[in-house]
């Protein structure tokens, strides 16, 4: 589905332009940070500026300007101006156009096509800018998720870290247009960012790509006046490099644990099944025939309890399924750290530490909420794969045992050897296991969500002093720490919050709860400290669910989907039908993600916000990686960079617009 980017409703969009343009006219006035300015004005104080705007409009686009030299900061303007290219991201899954709402977090074959071209309502030196500065189109796409990654001839497919870099380009006042193939268990991608600029070799437009990588994160810094004084001291230097440490040691843990749990998952799920059948097996009566024995499965039925070979294959495949969803709470903590870093990176501290409150709280509700889900999910899709399985079985044993029961147990081990080989040929059976690999995949998914909510509630507790803006009052509550941080030192908003917390019903209501949250967190940290404080080894911990009941439910299920009435019995070692997934949640946290009244208090004032500021640069300088891994292909010795030098159209024009850099960033997953 094609969609014009100036279309997009909540798109984000940043363009970094850094332009020298004609001479400001002696008439014109120099307009002052935040005022309304017409577009040739606005492209008069480009002159010898990095430029940063989006295209999400709230009253005006901002454009941040920021000097190329000296030490002066960084101002912004406002103004209607439009863009010089126009572009668009739009995208398949599995063949049929989807929206980027559908693909992401899809699985399945997913197909970007990425257009942009000059923009025919730019007017005056936006218009020269596309029609003389080389677009170069670069983003990435995370392989952990991702694989089989291809492109159209001319394309760039370059590795950075823990991601394909993906870049593209154009001759000057020409589209680029370009379609990106990945095999995806779970889609996602970066923005998509467009650099336009011009220089006289490969290497000068290496360089060039470089400035602006490192003048975009300039920008983001200096939004956040603490996170950027902090970061010139390297006030937060011991921190990210704890915290990246914490990162780099989850993502180790989850490769060896999925790796080794996954294999262990195979063998209980192809033990579970022998046991089934072989119990089947013996529950056999008169000729085997084609077709499952409703009978036999209702003796089979019979062992899912006691000390029965079927009753402890149910327990070891429950076992080998947790374990399994388990392991993927090292992917969830590992990007939430990640996630964390980068914001302190962006942002510095301030407020963190009620970021993370909400973010363990949320995450850790939606991983049981998943996790649920996928338990029905599992239950219902082994139903079907059980019956296919035990008829494939029943098919194979008939043939090899010539239809006589007698003979039936010497030739199980050889039937269930050429029924599991029917996983792969068999249409029937190979449909049904997809369906039991799509709630493997539902429980993998709900545990990363409950593993994110571990690591930010241990990076909270264990790190919370060095987050600054949240210190509580003598009573371990404070009020203030509910407002906007732009709020925080003005009396009299304080006054105000101060006021509804102290007189109006939702606010003292308010007050008791988070008196109540505050003793429970005391309460925590003080048992941590009783057993030795906070374990380093990790950041999440194993779940205390037991799954041998869900386990003994669905395959009870297909004695009564085939008619015979089902058992209710639950396999040895208990554990009740319904579970909630994760581990439990602390008090402290379940109270915290109670419905609340603060939000009441913002009806009490007029409250100015900065956030679209911060989102707006941390989305411009979230693209800052993503623009120096396309540097490097425009190098000489890069795969654009010999394009461009094979071209012939190294650099021509007008000598203003030549100096001119810009760069458009788009989220089109939003």
């Amino acid at each position: 589905m094609h969609r014009s980017l100036r279309r997009i409703c909540g798109a984000t969009l940043a363009v970094a332009l850094a332009a020298i343009t004609p001479a400001m006219p002696a008439s014109a006035a120099t307009p002052s940070p935040g005022q309304q300015v017409a577009a040739q004005d606005a492209a008069a104080r480009f002159v010898g500026h990095d430029v940063f705007t989006t295209l999400e409009v709230i009253d005006a686009r901002r454009f941040y300007i920021a000097p190329r030299e000296g030490d002066n900061g960084i101002t912004h303007i406002a103004t209607n101006a439009a863009l010089p290219w126009d572009a668009s991201v739009d995208y398949t899954l599995d063949g049929p156009s989807a929206t980027g709402a559908q693909v992401h977090g899809a699985k399945g074959i997913v197909g970007i096509h990425v257009h942009i071209q000059p923009n025919n309502l730019a007017q005056g030196d936006m218009q020269r800018f596309a029609r003389q500065l080389r677009p170069v189109v670069v983003f990435t796409i995370p392989t952990r998720d991702c694989t089989d990654i291809s492109a159209d001839e001319g394309v760039s497919l370059t590795q950075s870290g823990q991601s394909t870099v993906v870049a593209a380009t154009a001759n000057p006042g020409e589209a680029v247009d370009f379609r990106v193939y990945a095999d995806a268990k779970r889609f996602s991608m970066s923005p998509v960012a467009l650099a336009a600029l011009s220089a006289d070799t490969p290497d000068h437009y290496a360089s060039a790509l470089r400035t602006l990588a490192d003048q975009s994160g300039r920008l983001t810094s200096s939004i956040d006046a603490d996170a950027s004084a902090q970061a010139a001291n390297g006030a937060h230097a011991e921190l990210i490099a704890t915290l990246a440490t914490l990162r780099d040691q989850e993502r180790a843990l989850a490769k060896s644990a999925i790796e080794e749990r996954t294999a262990s998952h195979q063998r209980a799920f192809h033990d579970y099944m022998a046991a089934y059948v072989g119990s089947y097996t013996n529950h056999l009566s008169g000729s085997i025939g084609t077709k499952t024995q409703l009978s036999a499965l209702m003796g089979t039925a019979g062992e899912l309890k006691g000390d029965t070979p079927l009753a402890h294959a149910v327990t070891g495949l429950a076992t080998a399924v947790n374990e399994l969803s388990d392991a993927h709470q090292h992917t969830g903590a590992a990007d939430e750290v990640d996630r964390i870093i980068q914001r302190i990176r962006q942002q510095g501290t301030q407020g963190l530490a009620e970021e993370l409150k909400k973010t363990a709280g949320e995450q850790t509700r939606i991983g049981a909420k998943e996790y649920s889900a996928g338990q029905s999910q599992l239950s219902q899709a082994m139903i079907p794969y059980s019956m296919a399985y035990t008829d494939a079985y029943t098919a194979h044993l008939d043939t090899l045992a010539g239809g006589n029961v007698g003979a039936a147990a010497q030739f199980e081990q050889q039937a269930i050897e050429q029924t599991n080989a029917d996983n792969a040929t068999d249409p029937t059976l190979s449909g049904d296991m997809q369906g039991v690999n799509a709630a493997m995949a539902t429980l993998a998914s709900a545990r990363e969500h409950t593993g994110a909510g571990s690591a930010a509630r241990q990076v909270l507790l264990r790190f919370s002093g060095r987050f600054g803006g949240d210190s509580a009052g003598t009573d371990g509550v404070e009020p203030i720490n509910e407002m906007q941080p732009a709020l925080r030192h003005s009396p009299l908003a304080q006054q105000a919050y101060r006021d509804w917390y102290t007189y109006s019903i939702g606010g003292r209501a308010e007050m008791l709860r988070a008196k109540r949250i505050a003793a429970a967190r005391a309460e925590e940290q003080k048992a941590r400290s009783v057993n030795g404080g906070d374990d380093m080894s990790t950041l999440v911990s194993a779940s205390n669910d037991d799954a041998s009941a869900d386990v003994a439910k669905y395959a009870g299920s297909v004695t009564k989907s085939l008619g015979g009435g089902g058992s209710t019995a639950t396999a040895q070692g208990g554990g009740s039908a319904t579970h909630t997934g994760g581990g439990s949640i602390p008090e402290s946290e379940r109270l915290a993600t109670q419905l609340g009244y603060s939000g009441l208090a913002n009806h009490q004032l007029i409250v100015p916000s900065t956030q679209h500021l911060i989102d707006e640069t941390v989305q411009i300088g979230s693209m800052a990686q993503a623009l120096s891994a396309a540097a490097d292909a425009m190098g000489a010795d890069g795969t654009l960079g010999r394009q461009v030098a094979a071209s012939g159209a190294v650099q021509a024009g007008e000598a203003l617009a030549l100096d001119s850099r810009m760069v458009i960033v788009t989220n089109p997953l939003r």
